[in-house]
């Protein structure tokens, strides 16, 4: 545990700088691939080319958010120990919804292939995407405690971004406002991930600079 402390924030920017990097080296491997239209799930399809190195790449990320997560929650543990378990929480959550069971169970290619296993992808996503939000709102308030204003507005900034680009991403699965068509959703999904590891990254980073990680 102590070895998991000590490169926990090591492991989370790995991580974050893997998840960031994967579309663009398997979309090189895919013809036609467009990164501001077509989703990083896609990558994992049946028949795609790509789908056992994307599936063996999303697991790796997963363990990585999780061996991640020990280093957060001993960080903030004196500042809120229930605040700074249910963070930690969190990104297991993420590591095991949209790393884990992404890589390990397939997107259905067309409407006809739905079923069980890619539902649970969905839904195993969607909820690895709410967790780190939510985290973003108990670093808003673990700092707030610890009366460091400049990460607080930082954090609250980006989490706003996070939650506008995770709204565009997700318009086309929600029933209300489903019919506004919103182009560019492989844009959008990027874009809400990079503000969602943003925080984290900050974290870690500010982290060992101070030499406390």
């Amino acid at each position: 545990m102590e070895l998991v402390n000590r490169y926990g924030f090591y492991f989370l920017i790995l991580a974050v700088i893997s998840e960031l990097a994967l579309p663009f080296v398997l979309g090189h491997y895919v013809k036609g691939y467009s990164q501001t239209e077509m989703l990083i799930s896609s990558f994992g399809e049946t028949g795609m080319r790509t789908k056992t190195a994307f599936q063996v790449w999303e697991i790796v990320n997963g363990v990585l958010f999780i061996l991640a997560a020990p280093a957060f929650y001993h960080h903030f543990v004196d500042t809120n120990p229930n605040v700074a378990l249910i963070l930690a929480l969190f990104i297991v959550a993420f590591g095991i919804g949209d790393c884990i069971i992404t890589g390990l169970v397939s997107r259905a290619k067309n409407s006809e292939e739905v079923g069980f296993a890619s539902l649970l992808h969905n839904y195993a996503s969607g909820a690895g995407f709410v967790a780190l939000l939510l985290g973003t709102l108990l670093l808003i308030w673990l700092y707030y405690q610890e009366h460091n204003q400049v990460m607080v507005i930082a954090m609250l900034v980006i989490f706003l971004l996070a939650g506008v680009f995770m709204l565009l991403f997700a318009m086309p699965k929600i029933p209300i406002i489903k019919a506004f068509q919103v182009s560019h959703r492989g844009l959008w999904q990027r874009l809400n991930l990079l503000f969602l590891y943003l925080p984290y990254v900050l974290v870690s980073v500010s982290t060992i600079a101070k030499g406390r990680g």
